[in-house]
């Protein structure tokens, strides 16, 4: 039974505690005493007020109004940068034989000349030969023959660079002559 009794007994002295702390804080300190401000003007400062000149008071303006105009700026909600889609190229076993190789495998072996159209005859890294006329597809650079002559092919390759832009360039396969010129 006492337990009881001393278990109200200190909910009873904690929530004086508590009382007397909290009163405890709340006393008022009196404010310092305001400085002594002497209102008499000594004379020379007088003087000096007198002979001012009254200033002018300056009326504030309302801000200019300013009227946003869109046109030739960029839209700030449109992204900056464009994604482009990865370009898929087919894997190398699906291609013809003459895309398989880049360009600079194959080696030139003769020209043959007919009434219709002047053929090429290229060889590949392995020793196989292809015949080649103007618009064939080789190289895996998407190369395309646009000019044989009697001692070179022109392939024109388009490729994109650094900047994503597409550009054309002309390679030649060179004939070899027997001396090596």
């Amino acid at each position: 039974m006492t337990h009881a009794i001393h278990h109200p007994l200190r909910i009873v002295l904690a929530v004086a505690l508590l009382f007397a702390f909290v009163a405890g804080g709340c006393e008022k300190e009196e404010p310092a005493p305001a400085p002594v401000v002497n209102k008499t003007m000594p004379k020379e400062a007088a003087k000096a007020a007198e002979a001012a000149q009254p200033v002018a008071v300056a009326v504030a303006k309302p801000p200019p109004v300013v009227v946003y105009n869109p046109v030739g700026k960029r839209d700030p909600f449109v992204m900056f940068l464009k994604v482009r889609k990865k370009e898929t190229r087919p894997s190398i076993g699906s291609l013809p034989p003459l895309q398989r190789y880049e360009l600079g495998e194959f080696r030139l072996v003769g020209v043959i000349w007919s009434p219709k159209a002047a053929r090429a005859l290229v060889e590949d890294s392995e020793g196989k030969g292809y015949s080649v006329m103007v618009g064939t597809k080789i190289g895996q650079s998407g190369g395309v023959v646009t000019r044989i002559t009697d001692k070179e092919v022109v392939v024109r390759e388009e490729f994109r660079d650094y900047m994503g832009k597409k550009v054309k360039r002309d390679s030649s396969l060179k004939l070899q002559t027997v001396g090596g010129k």
